[in-house]
């Protein structure tokens, strides 16, 4: 196969800005995501710990609810632009 038969994926670096980049750059805005990820997990508990020691800040979220395999996260959660709902994935069970 030679370079110009080869396939390249690229992106307006403005496509990120329009997936929510800029809905994530304040905290409060990120932890409602996260704690609205761990629902659709099927979590029924979400801690959050802000944790300071010295200069360095942190915030931990644990959650019960459900996790994602490696395939899950590889095939599902990194493909831009996937949309879960066309793929008949709504809702949980739960």
């Amino acid at each position: 196969m030679t370079s110009e038969n080869k396939l390249v994926m690229s992106f307006d670096p403005q496509t990120i800005e329009h997936l929510g980049v800029k809905m994530y750059s304040y905290i409060p805005n990120a932890l409602a995501e996260i704690i609205a990820n761990s629902y659709d997990a099927d979590a029924d508990k979400v801690q959050i710990n802000l944790i300071q020691e010295s200069e360095k800040k942190e915030i931990e979220i644990i959650d019960n609810g459900n996790g994602m395999t490696f395939d899950e996260i590889n095939n599902e959660y990194l493909r831009i632009g996937r949309n879960r709902r066309d793929n008949g994935q709504t809702v949980t069970k739960k």
